[in-house]
Parts: structure tokens; sequence; C-alpha cells
């Protein structure tokens, strides 16, 4: 795990913390788990993040492994996101997370609930989350540049800030860049918009 250790002081020196990684499968086996979950606390992850299962007996075993690495696994989600998606991870261990979309959940339609309301249930279960700027079904599921899509995302880091949550989030570019422009500036754009919803009142 030494290389692991030393990836994680230089990203620490330069001010960046490692809070999750992702590699873990279902189809593993206990030896295979071991060395991703070690990795994890080499990084010094909080969780390791992987496609939701939707097999009980995965579900368990993943989350079973999480707690006894104290590691928790977070599941991530597409289109499936709903205010039910997670149910049975949540109540099969507790080492399962969610490690919610928010920009997938307003494109699969908002189901059961908005954003905020799954953030204000399920806030304790969280692990991190990705935003993204979609639109609904009704608007064709698009993925647009931040701020003129239909994801709450001012409204998403205002709760969190608000409540003094702690999970991480993460930007995800993934609408189309401008001519002109380039990732890089595209995510610094992210950036400030994030830190002008964290900073207003």
């Amino acid at each position: 795990m030494d290389a692991f250790r030393k990836l994680r002081k230089m990203y620490n020196d330069a001010g960046v913390s490692i809070y999750a990684w992702k590699q873990l499968s279902p189809s593993m086996s206990d030896e295979e788990f071991e060395y991703i979950f070690n990795v994890a606390e080499a990084l010094g992850c909080t969780h390791t993040t992987l496609e939701l299962p939707t097999d009980a007996a995965q579900l368990k075993r993943i989350g079973d492994f999480a707690m006894k690495k104290k590691v928790y696994a977070a599941y991530h989600t597409h289109l499936q996101g709903s205010m039910t998606a997670f149910d049975e991870a949540f109540a099969l261990s507790k080492g399962n997370m969610a490690n919610i979309d928010f920009g997938h959940y307003v494109a699969a339609g908002n189901v059961g609930g908005s954003p905020m309301q799954f953030l204000q249930k399920y806030h304790d279960r969280i692990a991190s989350f990705h935003l993204k700027d979609r639109t609904t079904p009704q608007h064709c599921a698009l993925n647009l540049a931040w701020g003129t899509g239909e994801t709450p995302i001012r409204e998403i880091l205002q709760l969190v800030k608000k409540n003094k949550w702690k999970m991480p989030g993460s930007i995800e570019l993934e609408y189309d860049i401008p001519e002109g422009s380039d990732a890089v500036r595209e995510v610094r754009k992210c950036v400030e918009y994030c830190r002008s919803a964290l900073t207003a009142t």
C-alpha cells in the first residue's frame, strides 16, 4: 500500500483530500474486496463507490464487509434514482451508503420526491453526491450548462451548508463544452457557481 500512501501524501500536501475511489465490483472475491478497501484506507477515503446492485445478497455482503473495514460502500445511481432506490441497501447494512447523483435524479423525473426531500430524509446515509444541471424527462432530460437546467444546485448546496452536513459533492462536467472554451474553464465556471450559491444570503 506504500504507493497509495505516497499518492495520498502528494495530494494532501497540495491541499486536496481524497474522499472516495471507485473500483469495487459485487463479483469480486473476498481477497479482492480486502485489497479494494485497503487501498481506500491508504488513500484516506471515507468510502468506496460502485453502481447500485439489485441483488440483496450482494448488498448485504458488501455492506457487512464495509462495516468490518470501517470504510463505507456508497452506491451510485443513474436514472434509477428515486426516493426509494436505496431502501434495500440501507436496510441490509449500516455499511451501505448513497453516492447520489442529483442531476440524474432530476433527469429520472424526481421519482417520489425532489432532491431537497431526498437530502432531508437521507442526509445521514449520504456519503457523497454528484452535481450536474439536467432537465426533467418532460424537457428531454438534457445535460446543460450550470444555471440553465432544472437541478436545484444552489438550493442543494445551501441546504447542506445550513444544516452543516459533512458530505462532499462532486462537480461532473457532462454538458457540451462551448466553442472557444475547454474543460478546465468550464469546471472553473461550475466552481464559481458553487461559491456563489454558498455565499448567497
